[in-house]
């Protein structure tokens, strides 16, 4: 089969993941702000059939950033507010997630987005979901 013979959508439809691992920009607007989510991650959350993840590296970046979030107990925070919107347990980073970090392009600078892309890509690739 030809490339010109392959629908794209359809293709897309059948084969995309049924994960998504949340950076921590979403996971804060999904539970604080979650009118600030485009119509397509609403589309996903909304979705039974889609699993979200969240990442220890989420709960690194909130610990580090609390003041400015205003959150004062962080451990308090990530259990009652994080952990009920996760439909699969807290990923941790593993060695194989640095690996995966230094093959990624230098096209961002956030070393949080960039070690979440790192597990992202490595999890999905090997299907560790």
């Amino acid at each position: 089969m030809g490339v010109e013979e392959i629908d794209f959508e359809e293709y897309a439809r059948d084969y995309a993941s049924n994960c998504y691992l949340l950076d921590t920009s979403t996971l804060l607007w999904l539970i604080a702000e979650p009118e600030r989510l485009s119509n397509a991650a609403n589309a996903i959350w909304r979705d039974p059939d889609r699993m979200i993840a969240v990442s220890v590296i989420s709960y690194w970046e909130i610990a580090i950033k609390k003041e400015k979030l205003g959150i004062h107990d962080v451990a308090h925070f990530w259990e009652d507010r994080v952990a009920p919107y996760a439909d699969l347990e807290t990923l941790q980073v593993r060695e194989e997630h640095v690996v995966e970090l230094l093959l990624l392009p230098k096209l961002h600078k956030d070393p949080f987005d960039r070690m979440l892309i790192a597990v992202s890509r490595r999890e999905y690739a090997f299907g560790d979901f």
